[in-house]
């Protein structure tokens, strides 16, 4: 879409929150065929608009972006009437001015009075030049508003004007200015390094980035620096994949299908970039940060094994817990190896009492005052180790931002979730050097979905002491553990008369499962009526959770979700809601229901905070100036207020959170019933699990496995046999590839000698 020069005044602002505006531009009569007014002779500025004010007037460059009922929007390129000011020449009464079109005059003449060179400091220094505690009736949150306001006037301006062809916003520039510092450092970086300024930085993806610098500077096509960014690409899809390296030969192939031209920059690419790591020898080819990372974890791994100090603790002592039962040998024995080496690994089933073992550790640390951090790597993990220890555990992310570690243990359950940048964050954050560190996970589950393999990869390197846990307790008390046993190992039990049994269509394994045969085109209605009889028993449906391998279909999560919705909290009289669109599914989001958030969000804000934007009179406030929780990925709550199309409340445990309807629409979803793969490091009272042919191309052992161990007292399981059984000999061989096992493996015997 081609630009349009115009020239008008800003006459009103139609929505704000913080930068995101939306404005009523009115055209000067000589401008006004140039763009497509609405009824009221106008048109509407949509975006980041912060650094343009009411009834002012301007000179703008803009690009139409959408019409509908209410009119054409248009966003704005440049504001060539906006140039940077001459700090240095500034008179009070002239950043009064400027100060006031944001702040209250007694705000601008206390702030000019602490300083009165507020503006030149701001945008020559920065924020931290600026002590607030020295500013009367002006808090931390207002400054950061102000801070931004100024920025975005008279500073991120100059680079949204002068650079239009690589079509920036304010948060672009923004974002420059903080990785840069100045104009004349970005300007370099365009010159030199455009694809990793707009990659990298900005975070554009390489296949639009691509398109917009070929279409402007040519010279580009055949660069070295496009062929590095090609490769960078194709080696974050690898990643998404879960490997860490790819081989050559591969690379080459996808390069090929992109570009036959940067085929003769490759080798040369891979050899001299910083970015990108290159094994002449094996001819794999890795991002320079993930080899790095790998690095990082195998020396860590050997610092610790290298360490021979034990612990004189009376270990045995601990066989028998305080309620009188007992541990295992097996279970015990993880005690022993926790006192001879820095770093172990416990591992085990569903059912073989990992968490004995966890409790009686705990314990023999309590009795000798040794200090332990409890983490997990989703926050439903967290809760569950938190309940069954009793103490206190957080998310990775969460213990991470809390600062530096510095206790006697470090214990990590579900392991196996764990990816190598949460892993090399968790290490970072470790300064005690003889910390003892435990890594708790079970082998059987499916492969995580974050980047590489480091469980599986310590476990056969076999060079870390490990405790495996064999024994399945109550393997023929307690019908989902024997269901468990038998789908790990791959075994039909439909036919043990022992243990099975079959009425009808209904098969039982003691008093706590069941697989319900069900028709096809049945099984929403069966899972429904099921979960109606678990509602009549006096269940909450926060303690029921349909399982399914799938989102979208008749029997994914999505149209689960809704037909739950529709039962449990159905549409009231002129009720308040917010929808959202997915893949065809349509998501309404009320009062009181269940929701799942999605992504981790480190900057989410609470509701006091919330209620301190909205009673801001002059409206500058921002989320980002009073951001002050956190919510993370696989975190369920309770819908507890919708604010029409400003968001929602959600109550995540004990704290209420705002989610603007961005953060609603992009990480939100009904949490009824949520992906199997979403289940992972969750428990709950009562799942029900869809077994659908619908469903065959995902599932397998794996995936049942996970399904039918995430419940805490009863599992039902509703579909076809037949689809079960096949499901039992589908094993998913997780082919990701890692340096770090050769890493681990090669040469160990001198490492640990040296």
């Amino acid at each position: 879409m081609s630009e349009i020069q115009v020239k008008g005044k800003i006459i009103r602002e139609i929505y704000s929150n913080g930068s995101y505006k939306i404005l009523a531009f009115q055209p000067f009569a000589d401008y006004i065929k140039k763009v497509k007014t609405n009824k009221y002779g106008n048109i509407s500025l949509v975006g980041e608009l912060g650094f343009l004010s009411v009834d002012e007037q301007y000179e703008l460059n803009i690009r139409e972006e959408s019409t509908n009922n209410y009119g054409t929007s248009y966003s704005v390129v440049s504001c060539p009437s906006l140039t940077e000011i001459n700090l240095d020449e500034l008179s009070r009464e002239e950043s009064f001015e400027i100060l006031t079109s944001f702040t209250t005059a007694n705000q601008a003449n206390n702030i000019l009075d602490a300083y009165p060179n507020f503006i030149a400091k701001v945008i020559k220094e920065g924020k931290d030049s600026i002590d607030v505690k020295k500013i009367y009736n002006v808090g931390e949150s207002y400054l950061n508003a102000y801070v931004r306001e100024l920025n975005e006037k008279y500073k991120y301006i100059h680079i949204l004007n002068k650079y239009t062809d690589y079509q920036f916003n304010i948060s672009d520039c923004k974002k420059l200015y903080q990785e840069y510092y100045s104009n004349e450092n970005v300007e370099t970086a365009l010159n030199e390094t455009p694809y990793y300024v707009l990659i990298e930085v900005l975070g554009r993806s390489f296949e639009s980035t691509d398109k917009l610098l070929c279409s402007f500077r040519t010279e580009l096509v055949e660069s070295e620096q496009r062929c590095e960014a090609m490769i960078m690409d194709i080696l974050h899809e690898n990643e998404s994949q879960g490997s860490s390296r790819i081989k050559g030969s591969i690379l080459w192939e996808k390069a090929h299908d992109y570009d036959s031209r940067l085929l003769k920059l490759i080798k040369d690419v891979c050899v001299n970039s910083a970015n990108i790591y290159y094994d002449d020898n094996d001819k794999y080819i890795a991002l320079m940060s993930t080899y790095l990372a790998e690095i990082r974890i195998r020396n860590w791994v050997m610092e610790k094994l290298s360490n021979d100090s034990k612990l004189d603790l009376n270990w045995r002592d601990y066989k028998v817990n305080l309620d009188g039962s007992e541990l295992s040998d097996m279970q015990l024995s993880a005690l022993k190896v926790f006192c001879e080496s820095q770093v172990c690994l416990l591992t085990g089933f569903s059912g073989v009492g990992k968490t004995f073992s966890i409790k009686a550790l705990i314990r023999m640390l309590d009795d000798h005052n040794m200090t332990y951090t409890l983490v997990c790597p989703t926050g439903k993990a967290s809760r569950v180790l938190a309940e069954q220890t009793g103490k206190e555990a957080s998310t990775i992310h969460k213990r991470v931002l809390q600062g530096e570690i510095n206790s006697d243990v470090l214990i990590v359950d579900e392991f196996g979730m764990v990816g190598l940048d949460v892993f090399c964050m968790l290490i970072n954050t470790i300064i005690n050097p003889n910390m003892r560190v435990v890594l708790v996970g079970d082998p059987a589950q499916i492969p995580s979905i974050s980047l590489g393999k480091i469980f599986d990869d310590f476990i056969t390197s076999n060079i870390i002491p490990m405790t495996m846990l064999t024994e399945v307790f109550r393997y023929k008390s307690n019908g989902s553990l024997f269901v468990a046993t038998n789908v790990r190992q791959g075994k039909s039990f439909f036919n043990d008369e022992e243990m099975v049994k079959h009425e009808d269509n209904v098969y039982s394994v003691c008093d706590n499962y069941k697989f319900i045969e069900t028709e096809e085109d049945d099984i929403p209605n069966e899972v429904l009526k099921q979960y109606h009889k678990l509602l009549n028993k006096g269940i909450k449906p926060k303690d029921i959770l349909i399982l399914a391998p799938m989102n979208i279909g008749s029997m994914g999560t999505y149209a689960i979700n809704n037909a739950i919705q529709a039962e449990v909290n159905p549409p009231k009289a002129n009720e308040v809601v917010i929808t959202r669109k997915i893949n065809g599914n349509t998501i309404t989001f009320r009062v009181g229901d269940i929701v799942l958030n999605t992504k981790n969000d480190y900057h989410a804000v609470s509701y006091e905070a919330y209620k301190k934007m909205q009673e801001d009179e002059l409206g500058v406030l921002s989320e980002d100036d009073v951001a002050d929780s956190m919510v993370v990925n696989g975190q369920s709550g309770v819908i507890r207020e919708v604010l029409g199309k400003e968001g929602i409340i959600v109550q995540f445990d004990e704290t209420l959170i705002y989610m603007n309807k961005s953060k609603v629409m992009g990480q939100l979803l009904l949490g009824y019933s949520i992906s199997t793969f979403k289940a992972q490091g969750s428990t709950t009272d009562y799942t029900i699990n869809i077994i659908s042919e619908s469903h065959h191309k995902m599932l397998s052992r794996g995936l049942l496995y996970v399904a039918d161990t995430r419940n805490k007292k009863s599992c039902i399981d509703i579909g076809n046999i037949s689809t079960y059984e096949k499901a039992l000999n589908v094993v998913v061989n997780d082919n990701r590839d890692t340096f770090l096992l050769d890493l681990l493996t090669q040469n160990v015997e001198k490492d640990l000698t040296n």
